[in-house]
Order: structure tokens, then C-alpha cells, then sequence
């Protein structure tokens, strides 16, 4: 099978995003997940965006849905990311990579794993909150919701992205 590097995926990456009604070139999400290379788009159709956050006192709590179809909506094998603001500084972190078609378990949680998530650039602009940033170690197996997640059968993950959130407003 032919590989491409990471620079191809992210050239792949921004050209499908731009060609998608309404989608962000910036939003996407690039690297290797299992020592295998991947992709994950932030969809966005109108004012809906699977990329979001809401201001909870003088926190923004940010989260963030990476799928790996450019057009589809189908969580199998998405990637997802929460955070924790105060004012510009990430205070805590959650990623989880799903196996089947929701958030339940099995899937792959650094809950229990070792993940370092850094935050290179955060910056408001009204209903906008542009994120860049870096997610690496290891994600733990996590097999139903009464066991704790292994990290034996974890899987190694080394991730950048560059996205644009919306604002949730009631």
C-alpha cells in the first residue's frame, strides 16, 4: 500500500475542506493514529459545526467532533476533542477515538491513558474561537463502561490541529 506523508494529508486535508459548502479550510485535524496516518474534518453545514464551545462563567468549555469523511456526519472512527479554557490557558483536556458509531464504549480514551495536549494558539473573534494545537501518547482501551480503560491495549496517537469553533448561543 502507498503512503503519503503527513504534508500530503494536510494539503488533502484544507483541499476537501474548501471545496465543501461552508467548511472552513482551516478545520481539520492531521496525523497518525496506531502508527497509521489519518485525517479528521470539522463539518460545518450553515450555523451548525461539530466544532463548538460555550462560556461557562470565565471558562470556555470547547468540543470538538473530527470525522473522517469529508462529507458525512458518521461518527464510526471519529476522533473527539474537549477542553477546558480559562482566558487563554488549556486547564484540562479529554480525546477519545470511537470505534462504533457512538460514543460508547469500546473506544479509545486518554482517561487512564498518558496524552499530552499543547495548546500553540487560542484567540476569540466574536462567535469564533480559533485553536491550534498538538495531541500526543497514548490512548487507553476502553472495552464497556464498568471496566477502566488499559492501557496494554492502548494505541499511540500524534495528532495537530488547526480549528475554528462557533459559539453555542440559546
Amino acid at each position: 500500500m502507498f503512503k503519503q506523508g503527513v504534508g500530503w494529508l494536510l494539503a488533502s486535508a484544507l483541499t476537501c475542506g474548501s471545496l465543501l459548502a461552508g467548511a472552513d479550510e482551516t478545520a481539520n485535524i492531521v496525523g497518525t493514529l496506531d502508527g497509521e496516518e489519518h485525517a479528521w474534518f470539522v463539518l460545518r453545514q450553515g450555523d451548525d459545526s461539530n466544532a463548538t464551545f460555550m462560556e461557562v462563567g470565565d471558562q470556555r468549555q470547547v468540543e470538538v467532533t473530527g470525522f473522517i469523511d469529508p462529507l458525512e456526519w458518521d461518527a464510526q472512527e471519529a476522533l473527539v476533542l474537549s477542553f477546558v479554557l480559562e482566558g487563554d490557558e488549556l486547564v484540562a483536556a479529554k480525546v477519545m477515538q470511537l470505534i462504533g458509531h457512538t460514543a460508547m464504549p469500546p473506544l479509545y480514551t486518554s482517561e487512564g491513558g498518558s496524552v499530552d495536549v499543547t495548546l500553540n494558539h487560542g484567540e476569540q473573534q466574536g462567535r469564533e474561537l480559533h485553536l491550534k494545537g498538538e495531541i500526543q501518547g497514548v490512548l487507553a482501551l476502553q472495552r464497556d463502561a464498568n471496566t477502566p480503560p488499559n492501557t496494554s491495549e492502548g494505541i499511540d496517537i500524534h495528532v495537530h490541529f488547526e480549528l475554528v469553533a462557533q459559539r453555542m448561543e440559546f
